[in-house]
């Protein structure tokens, strides 16, 4: 496939690839059934990103785009394996976690929704019209959902006296 025919140069194509390979195997470890459909959710994400490119043309950050492709390849290999996706693992911990964590105690109090909202926003680092676009909603919904999983995120640390505020 040429990219030069979908608009973008090979060597902007490698960029993109080259620059959000990390995020996107990531975003995959944490969606994926496991930690080989991971590596394969990301190589999944990347061709279809190339296939895709006659869509993409340009329509802000490339990693927005990307994170859209890989929430749609991780969901495709839990449908496959008829399993639901499970956030964060409480059995297994964190490979930095030496001991209780309150914040990731309470990330796992959240709805599978907001941590991924919180995830997209806050560990990638997107705009929340770039949160919008990944979950196929309007800016006005991305925003509130992200506030909500604040507000819940927040309730879950004061309950647990782990909260910030003295």
């Amino acid at each position: 496939m040429s990219f030069e025919r979908n608009g973008l140069g090979e060597e902007e194509a490698r960029r993109i690839v080259e620059e959000h390979y990390e995020s996107v195997l990531a975003y995959c470890r944490r969606h994926a059934p496991s930690g080989e459909d991971a590596y394969d959710a990301a190589q999944e994400t990347f061709l279809r990103f190339v296939r895709s490119l006659p869509k993409y043309r340009d329509r802000g950050k490339p990693l927005a785009f990307l994170l859209t492709i890989a929430r749609n390849v991780c969901a495709d290999s839990y449908r496959k394996r008829g399993r639901l996706w499970e956030p964060l693992d409480e059995e297994t911990p964190a490979p930095d976690d030496h001991g209780t964590d309150p914040v990731r105690d309470a990330l796992r109090a959240l709805s599978r929704e907001q941590q991924e909202v919180l995830e997209l926003r806050y560990d990638q680092g997107l705009q929340v019209q770039e949160v919008a676009r990944v979950l196929g909603v309007s800016r006005f919904a991305a925003g509130r959902r992200i506030a909500a999983a604040l507000e819940t995120l927040k309730a879950e640390l004061e309950d647990d006296g782990k909260g910030m505020t003295p």
